[in-house]
């Protein structure tokens, strides 16, 4: 199983694999940027996307579910 740590030492193509095969399940925005939120494993990566130069800015993995606000505050309930 691939850990948080195991993680954050990849290179950044197999971060994205790693994402790939992870499961999505929300996205936002954030100054003009995509935000994704995928589970991976033990915990979740957030892929900072740049839709002008169509171009993955950096991956930020995480553990804490405190991170998960901005997308929670996106729920709307009937």
């Amino acid at each position: 199983m691939l850990t948080l740590y195991d993680f954050n030492v990849l290179p950044e193509d197999e971060k994205a694999d790693a994402v790939w095969s992870g499961t999505f399940l929300a996205d936002r925005e954030e100054n003009d940027l995509k935000v994704q939120l995928y589970s991976v494993s033990c915990f979740y990566v957030e892929v900072y996307y740049d839709p002008v130069a169509n171009k993955i800015l950096r991956f930020r993995a995480f553990s804490s579910r405190d991170l998960l606000t901005p997308y929670l505050a996106q729920i709307k309930l009937i």
